[in-house]
């Protein structure tokens, strides 16, 4: 009884061995086990800036300055998502940014409307949407030397497209954390943002940005911005809108 036990389980072994592919799958038509396509990232920020002009052109999102705007030390920005990682490339005039040696008084903020609703989130200081939920605070510099940038990020408390420097207190995500990294020489920056470190939730394929840099806690440039009118006496537009990569 034994032995035939034995033989039969050989010969389900064999039925299974013989099986033959199953071409017909949709997914699998070759039926060969699927492979997994390995994660490239596009962008190293080592300051060194030559990856941008590799990517696609029509998937970089950019806000240059706008002549007769407010504030214009911020020249260019330029913003790359894809799954991973959102990148940044910024230029600022160097004329108006001075660097004091250990003094890190020229703040660099992000402001982040990641879940790309309209209405949620808030300051309306500098753009006009006002759908801003997260501000990234942190500096470039360690005093005279350009150095990564790791903010802590702050989680808006006030009223929904409302006004005013309204952000949790303490910070929901502390520097340090390695949200972002960069790097970069006076005057032009490189940085990223790891998406999976964000504390508020899922960045959204599809979500707006803004960016302002400081002198002394004062702001002199961000981006977007709009030239200055009667009819827009704040020289403000909406924040930059992006699209990831899939």
């Amino acid at each position: 009884m034994k032995k035939v036990f034995v033989l039969m389980a050989f010969a389900a072994l064999a039925l299974i061995a013989c099986k033959p592919t199953n071409t017909d799958d949709p997914n699998n038509p070759g039926g060969d086990d699927p492979k997994v396509e390995e994660y490239v990232q596009p962008i190293t920020c080592d300051g060194k800036f030559d990856d941008w002009a590799k990517l696609d052109a029509s998937k970089v999102y950019t806000a240059k300055n706008v002549e007769g705007s407010k504030h214009d030390a911020l020249k260019l920005v330029k913003v790359y998502a894809d799954k991973a990682f959102i990148f940044v490339y910024f230029e600022w005039d160097t004329e108006q940014i001075e660097w004091e040696l250990d003094v890190e008084h020229v703040p660099f903020h992000i402001y982040l409307n990641a879940d790309g609703k309209a209405d949620t989130g808030g300051f309306g200081d500098q753009w006009s949407d006002a759908c801003t939920e997260a501000c990234f605070e942190g500096f470039l510099t360690n005093g005279t030397d350009i150095d990564s940038y790791d903010p802590g990020v702050y989680q808006w408390v006030g009223e929904a497209n409302g006004s005013g420097w309204e952000w949790s207190d303490p910070a929901v995500l502390d520097a340090g954390s390695g949200i972002c990294s960069g790097a970069g020489v006076n005057g032009k920056y490189e940085l990223q943002i790891v998406r999976e470190l964000y504390p508020l939730g899922t960045i959204a394929d599809e979500f707006s940005i803004g960016f302002d840099i400081q002198q002394s806690w004062d702001t002199v440039g961000y981006l977007p911005n709009g030239e200055v009118t009667d009819d827009n006496p704040s020289g403000n537009v909406p924040s930059l809108k992006v699209v990831t990569v899939k």
